[in-house]
């Protein structure tokens, strides 16, 4: 984790994209897709708070993690909750389930509990959190944490692994997974009820790993500066790039293979 100078801060924007066939952001319902998507059209654009680092769409609001420990809270008509939760660290990642908030915070590298996770009902109020440093270093790839067969699921890159827990923090089972790189930014997804959807920036690799058996379906090496995943269904968003030269890549979630790439998008994240 690097420090931020005050001097670097600046406002976020919150740009949303869509597409013929995709909504690209996390619906809480299976959706119907029957044809890839043929490109991405710009539609609006939301102004946040400062270094948004994650961000979670659940029963019609969007939650965005900050990195200054603040969760702000966006409804269907862009309004924006500033300071909807206020927590001791940066935001890591935020995913939803049973209309709870599960938030990973990272606090610093000489911290007592380096990373812990929060869960907060939808109405903002803290309902318990636990310490979760055996979670491993993941880096920062927006949604580390994934909703697996209601457990949490969470790559740990320092032991080459995905570990599964339940609602309250308690281990599950580890699955080894060779493919995991010990000194990268990691971010995992769900992609059915067997398998995950990995993603590493160092060496880049975006690869399919099945839950079950511990084997790699497919791996894809091609993708540039790979940073963060969501599957869709048959469709698999991937985003990464440096700060002023985001690159999108949609592959199927099945082969691997790259259906749509967009590169140079202007951002200022």
């Amino acid at each position: 984790m690097s420090t931020v100078l005050e001097k670097d801060k600046r406002e976020t924007e919150l740009v949303v994209y869509h597409t013929d066939d995709v909504i690209l952001c996390d619906r809480s319902q299976h959706m119907s897709i029957t044809s890839p998507p043929t490109g991405l059209q710009f539609e609006r654009e939301i102004k946040v708070g400062n270094q948004c680092t994650t961000v979670c769409c659940y029963k019609g609001y969007t939650y965005l993690g900050m990195n200054n420990g603040a969760v702000e809270r966006i409804d269907e008509n862009g309004m924006v909750a500033l300071a909807f939760i206020s927590l001791p660290g940066s935001v890591a990642s935020i995913r939803a389930h049973n209309d709870q908030l599960f938030i990973q915070i990272f606090r610093n590298l000489y911290a007592k509990n380096t990373y812990q996770i929060f869960v907060y009902d939808l109405s903002g109020t803290k309902l318990y959190g636990w310490p979760s440093n055996s979670l491993g270093f993941g880096g920062y790839g927006g949604n580390k944490i994934s909703i697996i067969n209601d457990q949490l699921g969470k790559p740990d890159a320092e032991n080459k692994r995905v570990t599964l827990y339940t609602s309250a923090g308690e281990v599950m089972r580890h699955i080894q997974c060779a493919e995991i790189t010990g000194n990268t930014c990691v971010s995992m997804c769900e992609c059915d009820v067997n398998s995950v959807i990995i993603s590493c920036s160092n060496p880049a690799k975006v690869f399919k790993f099945n839950l079950t058996s511990g084997a790699v379906d497919w791996c894809n090496t091609n993708l540039t500066e790979p940073f963060t995943v969501r599957c869709y269904g048959k469709f698999v968003f991937v985003s990464g790039g440096q700060i002023n030269k985001i690159r999108i890549f949609i592959i199927n979630s099945e082969t691997g293979v790259v259906l749509v790439c967009s590169y140079g998008l202007n951002h200022n994240f």
